[in-house]
């Protein structure tokens, strides 16, 4: 049997009925008018749903969490990390998500743009993700063919308390920033944040934001519902006993649920 086809949609891939949809969807709104351009508007973001599984370490979860549907696999570059790979490991990581049309991210702490650039190119990441203060600092002197995913953190209450991009030291935004992504104080912990307080800063990045902070299957279209996200972010949510290695049936699960939420949008 031939795969279904599919068309590339901000790099990643959507099947012809979810694209014929989206067209559908747009039209309508073209016809109808403004009054339904915030409904056609969320419509939209909810049929292009991303899904990212972070904290991969290894090829195989890798293949099985793209073949289920994730757009983006992430992968924690920094080494002093539990779930930290090798650029070897980081290398198989990024094909694996490649052969099935998911896209590479790799996970930086407190490294420089020297090396951010050095360790995405040697592994063939596409996609870095700046997670710690230093990294974020060195958001200017990551290369502009590197898409960004800047990392704001909330307390429990849904409050943002990582300074805005070009707004920290008085530094200016010499570059684009692809995508914002939200999660809560300490990354990979799996503690969630009140998402109904969460207000989302606006015009700072080109393709939207990823909701991440103790998501898992049961809870992701809650989640979707109330805080509206482009993307949404599982990792701890997604392993198994040892807190590393994935859990298949629940990468599945949360796949499936986050789909089911954009199907529900039909």
């Amino acid at each position: 049997m031939l795969p279904a086809p599919t068309h590339q949609i901000d790099g990643s891939n959507t099947s012809s009925a979810q694209y014929q949809l989206l067209a559908a969807v747009r039209l309508l709104g073209s016809v109808q008018g403004r009054q339904n351009d915030m409904c056609c508007t969320a419509a939209v973001r909810l049929l292009l749903l991303r899904r990212q599984v972070c904290g991969v370490t290894n090829a195989e979860d890798a293949h099985f969490a793209a073949q289920q549907g994730a757009n983006l696999i992430g992968m924690i570059m920094w080494p002093k990390a539990k779930r930290a790979v090798s650029d070897e490991t980081a290398a198989a990581i990024a094909a694996a998500a490649k052969q099935h049309g998911a896209q590479a991210v790799g996970v930086f702490v407190d490294e420089d743009g020297a090396t951010i650039s050095r360790r995405c190119r040697a592994a063939g990441i596409p996609i870095a993700q700046l997670h710690g203060d230093a990294s974020r600092a060195a958001v200017n002197q990551v290369p502009a063919d590197l898409q960004v995913v800047y990392v704001l953190q909330a307390d429990d209450d849904g409050q943002i308390v990582t300074p805005l991009p070009g707004a920290a030291d008085g530094v200016r935004l010499q570059r684009n920033i692809e995508w914002l992504l939200i999660d809560g104080l300490t990354g990979g912990s799996g503690r969630s944040f009140d998402w109904s307080n969460l207000q989302v800063p606006t015009g700072l990045a080109s393709k939207g934001w990823l909701l991440a902070g103790g998501l898992n299957p049961s809870n992701v279209a809650q989640a979707v519902a109330t805080a509206h996200p482009d993307a949404v972010d599982v990792s701890s949510g997604v392993c198994g006993p040892d807190g590393l290695a994935k859990d298949h049936s629940k990468v599945a699960a949360f796949v499936s649920s986050a789909k089911q939420v954009a199907l529900a949008a039909q």
